[in-house]
């Protein structure tokens, strides 16, 4: 069902139908009406099993990453799940260059963000993000 609803980039404008999962069809409040259900259970499932994963300055404002902090980022467990979610990923060559790549993202979309509970998130992830780059590079060097 996850795989169903999050299948292909469902916030990417240029997929075709049959690339975006069924979370792209659904009404956004039709979501939160779900979420507002059980929102103790719901709000950190969504947050680390279905929410895309957009990075781009550009996708960011209204991507439903961004508008579902808007509504539940006061939360530490939606948070501290969705940053989950944001690092679960493959990647090639050096992680300390992977992960600052990632905050340089972050950093682009803090610039032009005003609501509160998004800025708080980003300044975790970044401060998340600052630390396994500090780690990363240490772990890097031990092996050369």
């Amino acid at each position: 069902l996850e795989k169903w609803l999050k299948e292909g980039d469902s916030e990417d404008p240029s997929s075709t139908a049959e690339e975006k999962g069924a979370l792209a069809f659904i009404p956004r409040e039709e979501i939160w009406k779900w979420i507002d259900g059980d929102v103790e259970n719901r709000a950190w499932y969504f947050a680390y099993k279905l929410v895309s994963k957009i990075l781009s300055a550009k996708e960011w404002q209204n991507s439903l990453a961004r508008v579902f902090l808007v509504r539940y980022g006061q939360r530490e467990d939606v948070r501290r799940n969705l940053r989950a979610n944001y690092s679960t990923e493959a990647y090639w060559g050096e992680r300390s260059l992977h992960l600052d790549e990632k905050r340089e993202k972050l950093l682009r979309i803090k610039v032009d963000e005003d609501n509160v509970d998004v800025k708080q998130w980003l300044n975790e992830f970044i401060d998340d993000l600052e630390t396994d780059i500090e780690h990363a590079r240490i772990d890097e060097e031990r092996e050369f």
